[in-house]
C-alpha cells in the first residue's frame, strides 16, 4: 500500500519545527508582555456551535469538516479559534473585563488548496473582549505590528477599513437588504482576484445592477496613508463628491479615533487606509484589517482581523463588544524559511575513539547537559570516522573527543568545528 498525506495537509520536518517553535515563542513573548493571557479550547465543537450565530455565515459552513460521532451527534473540526472562545465566554459569564486572550492551535477548512493556503493549518490569535473603545482596536493592531517586527518578517503594511463605512456607501446606493449587503461584502472581498466581467457577474447574483456596481467600485478604490485618506474623504464630502449618512459618519469617526491611537502607539506609519478591505466573514461589524508583506504580496494576508461586536451577545444575550486579530503562522513560516537558518544545531557532540570509553562519554554528555548545553553522542556503535560525519549532520558546533592517550591524562580534546582549533580540557572540569 502506498501511503500519502491528505490533500492540503503537511508534514513538519525537524528543521521546520525548530523555526516554528522559535517563531511561536517570540510572538507569545510579545503577547504576554502586552498583558494577553493563554486560553485553549477543544479542536472539536458541537455542529450547532460552529454553524450557529457564533459562526462565519453560510460561506464558512461549507468549508467546515463535520461528521456524525458514534452517538449520532453531529460535530465538527474548528475552522478558526474565535468560535471556541465565544462558546467559552458564554459558559463563563463571571470573567472580568476586558478579557485579553491569546491562543495558538490547529484549525481546518475545506477550501481551495494553493501556495500559502492549506486545509489544515495553525492560527495564532489575540482578542480583547469587553471594550467598545477604538483603543482596544489600536492595542491589537499595535501588538500584531510589534510581533511581526520581532520575528523579522520584513517590510509589511496593515491595510485598514471600516465595514460601517462600506455599508453606509452601499445603503446610499439603495443596497439595504441583508442578502444584498452580505453578498456585496463577499464580492468586494474577492475583487482583487476577479476580472471586471466576473465582478459584475458576482454582483448580479445579489440583484446589484451594473450602475450600482460601478459606483461601489469607484468608492472602494481609495487607498493611501490612513490620516491623509481620511482627510481627503472629509474634503470630498464638503464638495458633495463623497456620500454622507449615519453609517458613513460612524465609520469615519471610528477610523479617525483609531488613527490617533495608532500614532500614539508609534505604528501609524505601518498602517494605510484601503477602502476595499472588508473581510469576507459575516460577523465583522466595524474596523477590519489585513497585513501584507511587501516582498510576498502573492501569498496574501499574513495577519488579519477586526471588530465583531455582535457575535458574543447573540449567544449570551449580553452586549459584549470584541476585537481580535489572527496571525497566519503557515504563511509566516513560508516567508521566514526562505531567509532564516533553521538547520538543526547542537552545542557539543561527544565522540569516542573506541567503545571502551562509552560510559565516560555518557558522563561527559551528562555534565554538559547539566550546564544547559545541547549535547549528542553516538547511539549506533559507529566507528570514529562515521561519528565525525554524523556530528556534522547534527550541526555540532563543538566536538569532544574521548581517546586513550588523553583519557590516561584525565583530559579530552575539544575541537571547534568552525575553526578547527583543538584544545585540551580536563574531564573533571566538564563533569563536576
Amino acid at each position: 500500500m502506498k501511503l500519502s498525506r491528505i490533500k492540503g495537509t503537511r508534514d513538519y520536518e525537524p528543521k521546520d519545527m525548530i523555526l516554528r517553535e522559535k517563531t511561536v515563542s517570540t510572538i507569545k513573548s510579545v503577547y504576554e508582555k502586552r498583558g494577553f493571557v493563554p486560553l485553549e479550547t477543544p479542536a472539536i465543537e458541537k455542529w450547532e456551535t460552529l454553524a450557529g450565530k457564533a459562526g462565519g455565515g453560510a460561506e464558512i459552513e461549507k468549508q467546515t469538516y463535520n461528521f456524525l460521532d458514534f452517538g449520532g451527534r453531529r460535530i465538527g473540526l474548528r475552522y478558526e479559534l474565535t468560535v471556541g472562545m465565544v462558546r467559552y465566554l458564554s459558559m463563563n459569564s463571571n470573567i472580568s473585563m476586558p478579557f485579553k486572550r491569546y491562543q495558538y492551535g490547529r484549525v481546518w477548512r475545506y477550501e481551495e488548496y494553493k501556495q500559502g493556503r492549506y486545509r489544515e493549518f495553525f492560527q495564532f490569535d489575540i482578542d480583547i473582549i469587553g471594550s467598545k473603545s477604538m483603543l482596544a482596536d489600536a492595542e491589537v493592531i499595535s501588538t500584531a505590528v510589534e510581533a511581526l517586527d520581532a520575528i523579522q518578517i520584513g517590510l509589511f503594511t496593515v491595510a485598514l477599513n471600516n465595514r460601517k463605512l462600506v455599508e453606509g456607501v452601499l445603503n446610499y446606493l439603495s443596497i439595504k437588504s441583508k442578502k444584498q449587503l452580505e453578498g456585496a461584502m463577499r464580492t468586494i472581498d474577492k475583487i482583487a482576484k476577479l476580472s471586471r466581467t466576473e465582478i459584475y457577474k458576482e454582483f448580479r447574483q445579489y440583484d446589484i445592477e451594473k450602475v450600482q456596481a460601478d459606483e461601489i467600485l469607484n468608492a472602494i478604490t481609495r487607498k493611501g496613508k490612513l490620516k491623509g485618506e481620511l482627510k481627503k474623504i472629509r474634503a470630498a464630502q464638503k464638495k458633495k463628491d463623497f456620500p454622507s449618512n449615519k453609517k458613513i459618519e460612524d465609520g469615519l469617526l471610528e477610523l479617525e479615533s483609531l488613527a490617533g491611537y495608532l500614532e500614539s502607539f508609534g505604528v501609524l506609519n505601518a498602517c494605510e487606509f484601503d477602502a476595499s478591505i472588508v473581510r469576507g466573514l459575516a460577523y465583522y461589524t466595524g474596523i477590519v484589517f489585513e497585513t501584507i508583506v511587501t516582498k510576498k504580496k502573492s501569498i496574501g494576508s499574513v495577519c488579519s482581523g477586526g471588530r465583531y461586536d455582535d457575535s458574543i451577545g447573540k449567544i449570551t444575550g449580553i452586549d459584549t463588544p470584541a476585537v481580535g486579530i489572527s496571525i497566519g503562522i503557515e504563511r509566516i513560516l513560508d516567508i521566514l524559511k526562505e531567509t532564516t537558518d533553521s538547520d538543526i544545531k547542537i552545542d557539543y557532540f561527544v565522540a569516542v575513539v573506541s567503545t571502551e570509553f562509552q560510559n565516560e562519554a555518557i558522563k561527559i554528555a551528562r555534565g554538559l547537559r547539566n550546564r544547559g548545553f545541547s549535547c549528542e553522542m553516538d547511539l549506533m556503535g559507529r566507528n570514529f570516522s562515521n561519528q565525525m560525519k554524523y556530528a556534522n549532520k547534527c550541526g555540532a558546533k563543538n566536538l569532544v573527543i574521548v581517546g586513550p592517550k588523553d583519557f590516561a591524562e584525565g583530559n579530552v580534546t575539544l575541537k571547534d568545528m568552525q575553526t578547527g582549533k583543538e584544545t585540551k580540557v580536563l574531564i573533571a572540569d566538564i563533569i563536576a
